[in-house]
């Protein structure tokens, strides 16, 4: 082994820690020179986080180390979680006895092989999120990132997962959850990170604090009513935000800061500190109190995330430099590792310096060292006509505000007289009768659809109106999430030519039908409705069917589970209706392939073109596939008779599917004399003034544009994609 090997195969540690967490990553080989119990002594929190995703070896002599290290860390700490398991590590978990100790494996990689193109490759897997392939020790396919064929599980599922699959089920606190997600950047499954609202109020004082994913579930009518006085808002225990997330919280915070005196951020994370405390965020009455900012410690090897208070250090903020902190454990001074935007963001924070006295100071620290009141258990009993799946799913929730319980209620299915009479859950291989809804069920509004983003995977998923027969139901939250899904993959494009021309192309038309959708759920029983509703189902139809026709093997070809309900009739009791949920998800490999797909430019007698995207057939009516033509000459093309923002589909007699066709079908031999263009449909009357205030309000429901829009351009289309 060279020097440079040898050095880059030797053991680093590096140190993360915030609050009673601390993570410890793991890099290199674990060896003799690993000394594990003088490591052990060295940490100090109640959950440890193990990080393993970069250990390329485990010696003999450090397999005894590392067991060592396991019996002494556990004498002293609450909880261990385990993440990024490399197959080497994984191997020393189904062999060694108490290699993990009581710590809990959440994640760990497995390895994939593609034999079309010679590929091998690990992918991450997620307990919360994969529970069921693991137990089962059935892995899915996927595809292949390089080629796009399917590749498949490089070992035996039953000896890979052994030790996996006897592992008990578990669910993270929202404390390490947002833990992962702010430092480890992992999004962790809905159930944890649901946001939860805590209100105290004291004379002219209120003090909110929200903890959980800022999406676009967000209740901001409900968290705004009646606040007056001075608001201090904690948000420190906010994890991920997804576009639609910062939509709504820039609504809450443009409906609340107009009733009170002043309204003070908390604790802001450094993801929350960028994108939601910029200039037009901050209001004459809105100030930023504290936040945190990442700090390392070069003696003890730590970086940890240490809260600024910014009245405290105003002089020093102002010219965008951190402030000077001390190691609580050597003593020594740190280093901010803040990145360049985030420390050139400071002087903006500063324009509204705080003032806080030392009553209102007094008020946020009683509010913070205040402990939740103890819920008190009683039997649960529903209310006449309640759904037995809709009672169970809210009795097992987490104890959220009632704010946030409220505005589920108001969602409730037609209403409370309208009972259910079955909930169950079914899939392709066979229905299976469940007490209460999946966690992958984060809203119940009929004829809407929403997307969340995980670590290596988008979640879309469709919610059917109600239906007479079940397989309608299906056919329609299916069509739901795959329309949803091209809107997901929408925002991850940055490709120019993609923003400025084809996006506008089906965004107004896709707009005006949800509008008029959601303008006409307030009498589900209307022709307007009904009128609405048929729309967007036949636009949903037609985008999933464009999709399929033209996304190819990264498409997915069936669902990743479903749930359905069946429910009395309201106005006939003797009969039921169905309501379904569909859910599809799309691998980041898969989003690669699509995104490239769907930007991948051609050239042929003078027409540039890239593949109709699927959304174009909210606006064509009759494109299920197509090539989109971004520029011309004034040659060939001009004699076709096409012009950019055309949507060919066939030259000649021959159909045009992909951009590829029309390239082909232009420089063959027998080049056609004429091509066929899609027709786009009437463009949509503009909304009225109310009207769109209504869509405004209503970004909540999953379905409206409004929210993609402001938060595509404003935030990082990377960051998730929620609910617009």
């Amino acid at each position: 082994m060279d020097p440079a090997t040898q050095e880059a195969a030797k053991l680093t540690i590096e140190k993360l820690s915030d609050g009673g967490i601390q993570c410890l990553r793991f890099a290199g080989t674990i060896d003799e020179a690993f000394e594990g119990k003088k490591l052990a002594s060295t940490v100090r929190a109640d959950t440890l986080i193990l990080d393993l995703g970069d250990v390329n070896k485990i010696s003999s002599f450090g397999l005894r180390e590392w067991t060592d290290f396991i019996k002494a860390v556990e004498r002293n700490i609450k909880q261990i979680y385990i993440v990024e398991c490399t197959p080497k590590v994984v191997d020393q978990l189904n062999m060694v006895k108490n290699f993990a100790g009581r710590g809990l494996v959440y994640s760990f990689y497995a390895p994939y092989r593609c034999d079309d193109c010679d590929t091998d490759r690990t992918v991450l897997f997620q307990v919360d999120r994969d529970e069921e392939a693991i137990k089962s020790m059935r892995p899915p396919e996927r595809p292949c990132g390089t080629c796009g064929h399917p590749e498949y599980l490089d070992e035996d599922p039953a000896s890979f997962f052994s030790y996996l699959a006897t592992q008990p089920h578990f669910e993270l606190s929202p404390l390490v959850a947002g833990f992962l997600e702010t430092n480890l950047k992992y999004s962790v499954s809905d159930s944890p990170r649901r946001l939860q609202v805590e209100k105290h109020i004291e004379g002219q004082n209120t003090y909110l604090h929200l903890s959980g994913n800022l999406d676009g579930s967000f209740p901001r009518e409900k968290i705004s009513e009646g606040l007056e006085g001075t608001i201090v808002v904690d948000v420190s225990a906010i994890g991920s935000i997804d576009p639609a997330g910062a939509a709504e919280w820039r609504g809450f915070m443009a409906m609340t800061t107009p009733m009170v005196d002043h309204l003070y951020l908390l604790g802001c994370p450094p993801g929350f500190l960028e994108r939601l405390t910029r200039p037009e965020d901050l209001s004459e009455n809105v100030s930023v109190i504290s936040f945190a900012m990442p700090y390392s410690c070069p003696k003890c090897a730590t970086t940890s995330s240490r809260i600024v208070d910014l009245e405290e250090h105003y002089d020093i903020i102002k010219f965008a430099t951190p402030p000077g902190m001390k190691c609580t454990d050597c003593k020594g001074a740190m280093t901010c590792v803040a990145s360049e935007s985030l420390l050139s963001h400071l002087p903006v924070l500063a324009q509204n310096k705080p003032s806080i006295d030392s009553k209102l100071r007094k008020f946020i620290k009683e509010a913070q060292q205040r402990k939740p009141a103890k819920a008190i258990k009683k039997e649960a009993r529903a209310p006449e006509g309640m759904s037995r799946g809709v009672l169970l799913a809210l009795v097992g929730m987490p104890v959220l505000a009632l704010a946030a319980v409220a505005l589920m209620l108001v969602y409730l299915d037609h209403n409370r007289q309208n009972a259910a009479a079955t909930a169950q859950a079914g899939t392709d291989n066979g229905d299976t009768v469940r007490a209460e809804r999946p966690e992958w069920i984060t809203s119940i509004l009929p004829a809407s659809a929403y997307c969340t983003t995980q670590v290596n995977r988008v979640i879309c998923v469709g919610v059917s109106s109600f239906c007479d027969e079940l397989a309608a139901g299906r056919i329609e939250a299916t069509n739901a999430a795959l329309e949803y899904m091209t809107l997901a993959l929408s925002l991850k494009i940055e490709d120019e030519a993609f923003t400025k021309q084809v996006i506008p192309a089906f965004a107004k038309t896709r707009e005006a039908a949800l509008t008029a959708l959601d303008n006409a759920r307030d009498d589900p029983k209307s022709k307007a409705f009904d009128a609405a509703l048929d729309v967007v189902r036949n636009g949903r139809a037609r985008v999933a069917a464009a999709l399929r026709q033209t996304g190819g093997v990264a498409v997915p070809a069936t669902a990743t589970a479903d749930w359905w309900e069946e429910y009395k009739k309201q106005d006939a009791p003797d009969e039921t209706e169905f309501k379904v949920w569909v859910r599809f998800d799309l691998s980041n490999d898969a989003i690669k392939l699509l995104v490239d797909r769907y930007t991948k430019a051609t050239a042929a007698a003078g027409v540039e073109a890239i593949t109709a995207f699927p959304a174009l057939a909210w606006s064509h009516p009759t494109v299920t596939g197509g090539a989109f033509v971004l520029t011309t000459d004034d040659g060939r093309a001009a004699k076709l008779g096409l012009s950019p923002g055309d949507v060919v589909t066939a030259a000649g007699d021959t159909p045009i599917v992909t951009a590829a066709d029309l390239a082909a079908a232009l420089t063959g031999a027998n080049a056609p004399a004429k091509v066929t263009v899609a027709k786009p449909a009437p463009a949509p009357a503009a909304a009225p003034d109310d009207s769109a205030k209504a869509s405004d309000d209503k970004t909540a429901s999953g379905d409206s544009k409004k929210a993609a829009d402001d938060s595509a351009a404003s935030d990082d289309p990377e960051a998730g994609n929620g609910k617009p």
